[in-house]
């Protein structure tokens, strides 16, 4: 019933930015032109928060699985509207490399349950080859240098957390 209500509210209030957003942009321009990219970004949103507001179990896997349904025809309509294909091309590399890392840590969780400090050093531990996995398909496709003094910076600060968190859970489970 709760979670009801919530949709309901939430629900509401998507309508109501979009009523917003659509007449704010007919009143200075006479048309629909960034009220576009703004519906369908809020629209995105209310179909990915869909599932974690009417699932009562599983609400990350309904909400990822959304995610997942949803990221690459979003990423095709802001293209569309924006007219740049380079948001779909980019985009949806991007997506797909987040998404692969996402469900990871969904399966990582899943095997350790109850160990939260094990789950947490290793998804910081994945963040490394997803980070340079990024910047190199980035630099291949936007000619942006693959490494630099800040991912070099982010590596070394996620490596001392992740082994923090790994002690962490190994004396706990120590006792």
């Amino acid at each position: 019933m709760k979670n009801k209500l919530y949709f309901s509210i939430f629900t509401i209030i998507c309508l109501i930015a979009v009523i917003v957003c659509a007449i704010c942009d007919l009143a200075i321009s006479k048309t629909l032109t960034w009220s576009l990219i703004t519906i369908s970004a809020i629209t995105f949103a209310w179909l990915i928060l869909l599932p974690s507001m009417m699932c009562k179990k599983k609400i990350v896997i309904a909400t990822l699985l959304s995610l997942t349904i949803f990221i690459i025809p979003f990423l095709y309509i802001l293209s569309v509207l924006i007219k740049n294909t380079e948001i779909l091309s980019i985009g949806s590399i991007m997506s797909v490399i987040g998404l692969i890392y996402l469900w990871s840590i969904v399966g990582i969780s899943q095997k350790f349950k109850q160990r939260k400090y094990i789950v947490s050093s290793i998804s910081l531990l994945l963040v490394i080859p997803v980070c340079l996995i990024v910047n190199i398909t980035l630099s291949k496709m936007i000619l942006e240098p693959i490494i630099d003094i800040w991912d070099i910076l982010t590596i070394f600060i996620l490596l001392i957390i992740s082994i923090i968190l790994f002690m962490i859970d190994y004396y706990k489970s120590k006792k």
